[in-house]
């Protein structure tokens, strides 16, 4: 019977301005449901049986279990997340971000996430390829790559990730001498280290996606740290001095290079100068020869006097008379540099002796007739 159909004349919710009976309101309800779940003819009887209200209580509690276990099986993946879907305990799919739903009790999900970057740190003593014992440090950063991996295919990620991470490091540094541990090579043997690690994890199909590995400076043991740190010193000075060297050799060779440069030119030029020397005074006495052949006494005579001329030119002379009572002194030099010059006119009004001045009178006259014959011998 509907809400709105007459009850013996009457409207159910109307009586007598009363408010509505809530057992019969119930009641009404339980029939109705009845009738649509199992069927019945819309008749109730005036006392419900026991078993039909125990029948609705079960329907009514099935519903809301299933409703709420409908519910339950819906899940959120955020968008750094994923997921990894089991059921009955074995791997089914992986999820990522948005909304899903799995049947629970027999499906589980296991969310974690992907993109966070974990900090992993590892520290030892090893020794290097020239047998020195060096403690080193490192720090890895890792994220999770695949979760499938991560979670299935190693019993522990991080225990894996650490026994990884020192073979590639013995591995390493095992192949590398103490001073490139120590100084320049730090960046050379992390760049190694994380190679070394990035192949051993995919082999192993780990799951973990090596993001950076950051070498920390190698160092010595502390029993050893003194002598260590006079080796670094030491090796400091030794660069220091090649570089001033280096400097000195740069600044030092030009200079040398100039001075042998302007040393070769001048010798050069020396060694030009005296051959053309040689080769003019060979020329000389060449052109000499034929006239020394013709007449070889009056050539000496000339060479000699020639000869003179060039070594008193360039002194100073005086004209003793020994002979004389009177002695007399005449500096030819500054007589020939007066303006009126010497003559032989000047040299018969002074005092010298007649004999002396016809000798020298002589020889001016035989230097006069032989210098023409040697100009010409000499063209």
């Amino acid at each position: 019977m509907g809400w709105n159909e007459p009850d013996k004349g009457k409207e159910p919710w109307k009586g007598k301005n009363q408010p509505p009976d809530l057992d019969e309101a119930l009641k009404r309800i339980h029939d109705k449901m009845k009738k649509i779940l199992f069927g019945g003819n819309g008749k109730s009887n005036n006392e419900p049986s026991k078993k039909s209200t125990n029948g609705l209580v079960a329907t009514l509690i099935i519903l809301i279990a299933f409703l709420l276990w409908s519910l339950s099986g819906i899940f959120i993946v955020d968008p750094a997340e994923q997921a990894v879907i089991l059921r009955f305990g074995k791997y089914v799919e992986t999820v990522g971000p948005g909304p899903h739903w799995i049947p629970r009790i027999i499906s589980s999900k296991i969310i974690m996430n992907a993109d966070r970057v974990l900090d992993y740190s590892y520290s030892a003593q090893m020794l290097t390829r020239d047998e020195n014992l060096v403690a080193v440090s490192l720090a890895v950063q890792y994220r999770i790559g695949d979760l499938k991996e991560y979670l299935f295919n190693v019993a522990n990620p991080e225990e894996s990730l650490q026994q990884a991470t020192s073979s590639a490091l013995r591995q390493v540094v095992g192949t590398t001498t103490l001073d490139q541990m120590i100084t320049e090579g730090r960046e050379i043997w992390g760049s190694k280290v994380q190679d070394t690690l990035i192949k051993t994890l995919s082999l192993y199909k780990t799951g973990i996606v090596i993001v950076n590995v950051a070498p920390q400076p190698a160092r010595a043991p502390e029993s050893v740290q003194d002598a260590f740190d006079d080796a670094i010193k030491a090796q400091e000075d030794e660069k220091r001095f090649k570089e001033q060297a280096y400097a000195y050799v740069a600044k030092v060779v030009p200079i040398a290079e100039g001075k042998a440069s302007r040393i070769q030119q001048e010798a050069e030029a020396y060694s030009k100068k005296v051959v053309l020397n040689a080769q003019g005074e060979v020329a000389e006495f060449l052109a000499l020869l034929p006239q020394y052949d013709n007449a070889p006494q009056i050539m000496a005579e000339r060479m000699y006097l020639e000869t003179m001329q060039r070594i008193l030119n360039k002194s100073s002379k005086i004209i003793v008379d020994s002979k004389s009572s009177n002695l007399l002194y005449l500096p030819l030099d500054k007589l020939f540099t007066k303006s009126s010059g010497f003559s032989l006119e000047t040299a018969k009004n002074s005092k010298i002796g007649n004999d002396e001045f016809n000798e020298a009178e002589s020889a001016v006259d035989e230097r006069e007739f032989t210098r023409p014959v040697y100009r010409q011998g000499r063209e």
